[in-house]
């Protein structure tokens, strides 16, 4: 028996032996570096994009401050370019770009990725979120795709694709720094994305896109001040979507009213009203607007717009702005009678806007 053990145990060990010096010298893999097959890219979000997104060049017609000073008389007006981005948002021709790229333009000129160029109509624009939609006389153009950007987390990785400084279909990789910033400009409605994708002159009014070739936003603006770097703005989707249907619609954005108004801070040590944990406090409801309609009356507490939690009157502020006539707003909030929910209708708003004092 122990003579059959010693054999086993010698062609074992002869075995592993012969296998350790099969993998010394002749596996063919032995000096090599695994390698993906596939390297990690984002080549088809931008392929998917690029035919949805423009170039735009733009001409202005301005005083010359200097025209009466020197000795010879110069041109009391001179022509001014600018360049800027677009994003097409119909296979007819629409295109969405910022307010500020074709404000004051005398002539609109759209390169497409292709390199044809049309001159370009104005439809419309809203200088409260600082979008326009313009449109050129072609057929058959690709529509880009819009996320819903209500799903953009901070660490999202975003790409923005544009023609800065005229180097039209460049793209810049980034994440998603932070959403909702308000703050950042005189308008009553903000709200955007912040990026450190880089975003340079020519890029307004391009895309941000997500890894699946999707827009979530429309490149704005950049961080000015002395030292800032990687600081960069976008218009949500969503707010863009809302705005290009309203233009494309009506030539114009009108916003939705309610016809509530609400309880200052200060107004609750004034008046004695108690402010409440969550929720703002209605003072006033509008004789016949779609809060009164709904049986809405002072002193009720409203806690929630369309399900998001509001706790000030800026929140309802810039949520409401975001709405168009014609809109459901669910509000939910409770009174002396307990808990309510209530479906309103916007309208269009009476001279003066409820915002404006």
């Amino acid at each position: 028996m122990k003579a059959h053990l010693v054999f086993i145990f010698r062609y074992v060990v002869i075995g592993l032996a012969l296998g350790f010096l099969y993998l010394m010298f002749f596996s063919p893999n032995r000096n090599q570096i695994a390698t993906p097959t596939t390297p990690f890219s984002y080549a088809s979000a931008i392929d998917k994009i690029n035919p949805s997104v423009v170039s735009i060049y733009t001409q202005s017609i301005e005083r010359n401050e200097h025209s009466s000073s020197g000795i010879s008389p110069q041109s009391p007006y001179i022509t001014k370019n600018y360049l800027g981005s677009g994003v097409i948002v119909s296979s007819s021709g629409h295109i969405v770009t910022n307010n500020h790229v074709i404000k004051d333009a005398s002539r609109v000129l759209v390169y497409l990725w292709n390199s044809q160029i049309f001159e370009a109509s104005f439809v419309g624009n809203d200088t409260l979120t600082d979008l326009a939609v313009i449109k050129i006389n072609s057929a058959n153009l690709t529509p880009a795709e819009f996320a819903d950007s209500d799903r953009v987390n901070t660490g999202d990785v975003v790409l923005a694709v544009g023609n800065p400084f005229g180097l039209n279909q460049s793209a810049s990789l980034g994440i998603v720094s932070a959403t909702g910033r308000r703050g950042l400009t005189e308008s009553q409605l903000e709200n955007f994305i912040q990026t450190d994708a880089a975003i340079n002159l020519g890029n307004s009014g391009g895309a941000l896109i997500n890894p699946l070739g999707e827009v979530v936003g429309i490149s704005t603006a950049s961080y000015t001040q002395i030292g800032a770097d990687g600081i960069n703005f976008a218009i949500p989707s969503n707010t863009t979507v809302q705005i290009i249907n309203a233009i494309i619609e009506y030539g114009r954005v009108i916003r939705g009213w309610l016809g509530i108004g609400f309880v200052p801070p200060a107004g609750h040590i004034i008046y004695g009203i108690p402010k409440p944990e969550q929720g703002i406090v209605i003072s006033r409801v509008s004789n016949g607007g779609p809060a009164h309609k709904q049986g809405l009356k002072t002193l009720d507490v409203i806690t929630h717009f369309n399900d998001k939690p509001i706790n000030s009157f800026d929140e309802y502020k810039q949520l409401l702005l975001s709405h168009t006539i014609g809109d459901q707003i669910k509000l939910k909030g409770y009174n002396k009678s307990g808990p309510f929910e209530k479906t309103l209708i916007t309208e269009l708003p009476p001279q003066p806007s409820e915002f404006v004092p």
